[in-house]
Order: C-alpha cells, then sequence, then structure tokens
C-alpha cells in the first residue's frame, strides 16, 4: 500500500490478518478478535466476510459500547472481559486473533492468554499474533530501556514479548505449523506519518484540553525515538495451529 495514506497501510494490515486466517463463507465460522478495541478490525473484516460471526473482547467498557454501536445486531458480538478470562465455553472458535493487543497481556511470557486461546480454540484452529516484539531475552542497555518504560506507561501496555520465549510458550501449549514473519521494515514507513499526528493531535488537545491527546502523543514520540533499534526491536506476525491430538501429559 502507499506508504503516504496511513489509513490504507492500516487497511492493508487487516487484510494481511484476513488472509491468514483463511477464512471461510460459511455461516457457523466463528473468529475471536483477542483485543478488539473500539471493532475496527472487526468492521473491516466484517465487509468483505459478512457470512463469518465475529466476536471481539476488550477490558475498556467505553470501547466495547462504541463497537457495539456499529455492528447490526447479529452481525458480531463485544464482551467486556480480560484475555485470560473470556467468556466461552472449551472450543469455541475455528480461529483468533490478536493485533497490536497480546503487548497489553499481564505476563511478560504471554502464558496466561495463550493458555486461553488453546482452551477456547478447535482442534486444528489457527492462531495469529501480529505485534511488536523483543528480538531477544535479557535486559536492554540503560538509555534504550529507559526511553522503553517510558514508552510503556505512555501506551500503557505490561510489556512486549520476547520472540524466542513467546515461541516456546506456544510449542509448550500444543501448537503446531508455527511460522514467524518479519515485518519490521515493511511497517517502517507508518514512522513518517508520525510527526504529522503529533502536530494535529497537539492542535486538537488546544482546543479540547483532553490530557489523553497529550499522552498520545508522546506515545507516537517515543515509539519514533526506539525506532533506529531495530537489533532489540521487531514487529512480527507469528501464526499457528492448535494440534489436532491431545497430548499425554
Amino acid at each position: 500500500m502507499s506508504p503516504f495514506r496511513l489509513e490504507g497501510m492500516l487497511e492493508a494490515m487487516n487484510d494481511f490478518v484476513a488472509s491468514q486466517l483463511l477464512l471461510k463463507p460459511d455461516t457457523g465460522y466463528k473468529i475471536l478478535d483477542m483485543g478488539c478495541g473500539y471493532g475496527a478490525t472487526v468492521l473491516h473484516l466484517l465487509r468483505n466476510h459478512p457470512n463469518v460471526h465475529f466476536v471481539g473482547v476488550a477490558n475498556d467498557e467505553a470501547q466495547i459500547m462504541t463497537a457495539r454501536k456499529q455492528v447490526h445486531v447479529g452481525q458480531a458480538e463485544f464482551h467486556v472481559a480480560e484475555f485470560d478470562q473470556v467468556p466461552y465455553p472449551d472450543g469455541s472458535f475455528d480461529a483468533i486473533y490478536g493485533l497490536e493487543s497480546f503487548c497489553f497481556a499481564k505476563d511478560v511470557s504471554k502464558e496466561k492468554i495463550i493458555a486461553e486461546a488453546a482452551r477456547l480454540l478447535k482442534p486444528d484452529g489457527k492462531l495469529v499474533v501480529v505485534d511488536g516484539f523483543l528480538r531477544k531475552t535479557g535486559p536492554l542497555p540503560h538509555p534504550i530501556s529507559f526511553l522503553y518504560k517510558k514508552n510503556k506507561a505512555a501506551w500503557g501496555f505490561e510489556n512486549l514479548a520476547a520472540l524466542p520465549t513467546f515461541i516456546q510458550t506456544i510449542e509448550n501449549r500444543n501448537f503446531t505449523k508455527i511460522q514467524v514473519q518479519d515485518f519490521s521494515w515493511k511497517i517502517a514507513p507508518s514512522l513518517l506519518h508520525i510527526p504529522r499526528v503529533c502536530t494535529r493531535l497537539i492542535f486538537a488537545y488546544f482546543q479540547k484540553k483532553d490530557p489523553v491527546l497529550l499522552q498520545y502523543c508522546s506515545a507516537l514520540l517515543l515509539t519514533f525515538l526506539l525506532s533506529p533499534f531495530k537489533m532489540y526491536f521487531g514487529y512480527y506476525a507469528v501464526t499457528c495451529r492448535k494440534s489436532a491430538v491431545r497430548l499425554k501429559n
């Protein structure tokens, strides 16, 4: 997509998620968005896959209320819930995805959210995770660690998963056919939009006096400052399938 059109780049990422989910036209096909936010990805996918039933969960009631207002009854469901406490029985979903949401999971290893995904998926169900990751385990150098801590606080997320640890976690949870795609350079053009977006946020702040706008601006600028340190941070798509064979303990 054109790097000069930010919205197009975001739509392209939504389409990539759809391609990895291998969405089927069956009316009984059921997909879970773990960390749906305001429901933008669900709404985008619904336009091209109206027969698929989508469920979105997030722990922010205001976001869920907004998401519910944007869909017709029966098209999709949105629930206020923690990632590791989704109110559905075992094996409820054909596929699950998390688009820039797994970083908000509470535990560093992402063990709890992966365990919940494994519980909720049907055998051979697909899991797609697209997010920022730490490339390695271990502590970061001090200046980078300082910026990283400030960035986490500004965005309000817990921690990025370390990619080697994350892969080990999904392997331990009986996932197979694991594929890892590095999108770090493909999303790099989006960073060029940060100065423009921050300028708009600052003007909006002086009009509305909403401190959230300044916080968002700060988060974007900190992300921009961290972007040159590609040896420590990366943006990946991880896809895998829940094994159809139950392993003995």
